[in-house]
């Protein structure tokens, strides 16, 4: 009887579908489509396309735009079978295929067929990203038969006939289910020839809160860019098994958020500890945090073990090219090695790329392969981070990095923006004596610091009550240092870049998540080694949301829990300890 339904409803959302297409392979052909040929019906204002029969769904809708309808490249040149890729040095768009090459230009009217140059049908441009080609000018570049009735059109082109759409499925463990009560979804879908690339879910709850039907639908697209649907009704009764409060601090999963009281967090128990700092030096380059033109952001000579913390945006209206370069001013040779690398961006958000930065550090701190030394010679340089020079910061996008790096001996570090484009011929060691160094803005962080690595020293098992640990208030300081650039002393403000490490007895059936208080905060922590986000797909926007990171099973239990504060958040925070509910018999 389940199988029955599935397929019923299965019918029914394909069937409603293809009927809510205004037209038809007989509408533009008056017949059938024949199966040797690919054939791909389209409407002018639409996304939805019929492929070989198939309901599929484009990147982008059919653009009337300059006298011509416009089709999106990437969906089309996947449907054809071409590569795409794209040439950041050339700036255009390339597909291949069979020896053919072909290279489009946002802006222009011409494209290039093997290096020779010939006219589109209209200038290519950029619709939400995705490149629209004319039609007419896709059909002479692939050959391909090109029909038009009214706002309908066909391509149809020999050869190979693609695969269909993928097969979208899934299933519950139940159909009709108490308020509150856990919901497992499988999803089932498939696809025979291709591969599922993307999955949507509307509708799918972990559960439900008020009795009466509600319908769940999934969203699979394949490589090609073809999609299909399927939709499940489940019916949820009058009587309750969980409240929402507490079914989501028994079940919201690590790296997800909830809602909380944000005055009740106030309420809960302050752990009292000490704090046993440990000698790690620190290095933020975050002032000017925008730039607004190429310079020598902060340098500073160093030997030993440090954390370099590199965060910034890019206002100068030109594409920046970030560095960290480290110079041997010794008479003899010095070695450095990576221990620990993360970087995030280019983003549009400071609390995105902080967050993601710091939870690839955090694993890379964790779990992270050995590095080679590498040994600089007397008055070598050379780039430290490839992995950030070689990242183009255009303009309005922020990058971030948490590095930490053993030294033999003595090195100077630099961090440098450089517009690439007003040295031309020159590399980064040649242009670098002709850099400026760049003012402070006024209000973020650079300077150096030391003992930043801080242990919290807890002498009580927690969780047998609501209880909270304070990150950030007036019982932790903020690491005093220098600005090595001007000689003048610094606070690093927010404690960016400290590492926060905290080993405590925890009670059965807790609950350990993350609270802001001081503003919104997008970060990471390693709990027991595991790197969990707060949170990974949002923020944690105020104090009345809760980040989830861990729950203790049936026994006390001993949870390690180490923080690196993200740049772009805020603190304080609190670490909070509650008791979960009862489970349900």
């Amino acid at each position: 009887m389940k199988m029955q339904i599935k397929k019923q409803l299965t019918k029914i959302t394909l069937g409603s579908m293809l009927l809510s297409i205004p037209f038809s392979a007989a509408s533009v052909y008056g017949q059938d489509v024949v199966a040797e040929r690919n054939t791909v019906l389209l409407k002018s204002g639409s996304a939805s396309i019929q492929f070989n029969g198939q309901l599929a769904t484009a990147v982008r809708p059919v653009t009337y735009k300059q006298g011509s309808n416009f089709i999106p490249l990437r969906t089309f040149a996947k449907l054809y079978d071409y590569t795409i890729s794209y040439d950041a040095a050339t700036r255009q768009t390339v597909i291949s295929k069979a020896g053919k090459e072909i290279r489009f230009t946002v802006g222009t009217d011409r494209y290039t067929w093997n290096g020779e140059e010939r006219f589109a049908a209209g200038k290519l441009f950029e619709l939400k990203g995705n490149i629209m080609v004319p039609i007419r000018t896709w059909s002479e570049i692939t050959g391909s038969r090109f029909e038009a009735n009214g706002d309908s059109y066909s391509l149809s082109w020999e050869g190979e006939v693609k695969d269909v759409p993928p097969v979208a499925k899934f299933s519950t463990n139940k159909t009709v289910y108490k308020m509150g009560e856990p919901i497992e979804y499988s999803d089932e879908s498939y696809d025979e020839h291709g591969k599922i690339v993307k999955t949507e879910w509307e509708g799918m709850n972990r559960a439900f809160f008020r009795p009466g039907v509600v319908e769940v639908t999934l969203k699979v697209t394949n490589s090609y860019g073809l999609s299909n649907s399927f939709t499940q009704e489940i019916r949820i009764t009058e009587e309750s098994m969980y409240t929402e409060e507490e079914f989501n601090r028994l079940f919201t999963s690590p790296g997800d958020k909830i809602s909380i009281a944000g005055p009740s967090v106030l309420h809960m128990a302050k752990v009292p500890y000490t704090i046993e700092s440990k000698p790690m030096q620190l290095i933020r380059s975050n002032s000017p945090e925008y730039f607004l033109e190429e310079g020598i952001a902060y340098q500073d000579s160093i030997s030993g073990k440090f954390r370099i913390n590199i965060h910034n945006g890019n206002r100068s209206g030109k594409t920046l090219t970030i560095y960290l370069i480290a110079t041997n001013r010794q008479s003899y040779p010095v070695t450095y090695n990576i221990e620990a690398f993360g970087k995030a961006g280019p983003a549009d958000y400071v609390s995105t790329s902080g967050k993601n930065a710091v939870a690839r550090f955090l694993e890379d701190t964790a779990h992270g392969k050995p590095r080679a030394k590498v040994v600089l010679q007397p008055g070598e340089s050379v780039i430290v981070l490839p992995d950030v020079s070689d990242t183009p910061l255009k303009p309005n996008l922020i990058m971030t990095s948490y590095t930490e790096i053993q030294t033999s001996d003595e090195l100077q570090f630099t961090v440098a923006a450089v517009d690439a484009e007003a040295h031309p011929g020159q590399n980064i060691f040649e242009i670098l004596p002709e850099l400026k160094q760049l003012d402070r803005d006024g209000r973020h962080v650079r300077g150096t610091f030391q003992d930043a690595d801080r242990s919290l020293i807890i002498n009580e098992a927690l969780g047998y009550k609501e209880q909270r640990i304070s990150i950030g208030d007036l019982d932790d300081s903020f690491l005093q240092g220098e600005d090595k650039v001007l000689g003048i002393p610094e606070t690093n403000k927010g404690n960016t870049g400290v590492r926060y490490n905290v080993r405590v007895k925890v009670a059965p059936h807790t609950l350990i998540g993350l609270n802001a208080r001081g503003g919104h905060y997008a970060g990471a922590l390693l709990v027991n080694d595991r790197v969990v986000q707060a949170v990974e797909k949002s923020i944690l926007k105020n104090p009345d949301e809760l980040g989830i990171l861990y729950r203790t099973g049936d026994k006390e239990e001993t949870v390690e829990l180490t923080l690196v504060v993200a740049s772009g958040s805020n603190l304080p925070i609190n670490l909070v300890f509650i008791p979960m509910p009862k489970t349900a018999q």
